[in-house]
């Protein structure tokens, strides 16, 4: 019976970590497949505040798996089923404690809230996390899509420099 218990707590283990790898990719640079070929409706803007948030993006598995793990690695504790039980319920506490703590800092991101004045007219809130940065008074463009994103405006930049090279032809 310890050899099964061993067994189901190697298992209860290893989905806790790959159940880890679950949690919501937020990054502005990553898409899905289902993104590809899918047309996005782009809005130009200037950003007018920006202020530092927190993004918890905690998913409540974390506390499930370690209540699971610690139910099952305390089940273990005692030689008998009075002292199993109780193992079993501490277990389901403190797993679920450490468990919760694990997730809330996995999914814990930094993070901006962008406010943006679209140069058609409506001001707008876009949250972000940190790997994209932009400054009060940058231009960006806005993409609304399953996930709205703001990246750099470049297109003056690119229309300037087509300019120059035009010019360099003459």
């Amino acid at each position: 019976m310890k050899n099964n218990a061993k067994i189901m707590l190697a298992g209860v283990l290893a989905s806790t970590f790959m159940l880890g790898g679950c949690a919501r990719n937020i990054s502005p640079n990553t898409y899905t497949g289902n993104d590809v070929g899918v047309v996005s409706i782009v809005k130009p803007g200037v950003i007018i505040s920006k202020r530092t948030i927190t993004i918890n993006n905690d998913t409540g598995i974390g506390m499930l798996s370690g209540a699971t793990a610690g139910g099952a690695a305390g089940s273990m504790i005692g030689g008998n089923t009075a002292t199993n039980v109780v193992g079993a319920v501490g277990g389901v506490v403190v797993g679920g404690i450490v468990g919760n703590a694990v997730d809330k800092a996995i999914n814990t991101h930094q993070g901006y809230e962008y406010i943006i004045k679209l140069d058609a007219g409506p001001t707008i809130s876009v949250v972000q996390e940190q790997q994209l940065q932009f400054n009060v008074n940058q231009r960006v463009l806005v993409i609304y899509g399953e996930m709205t994103r703001i990246v750099a405006d470049d297109t003056k930049k690119a229309t300037q420099s087509a300019s120059s090279t035009k010019n360099v032809k003459k």
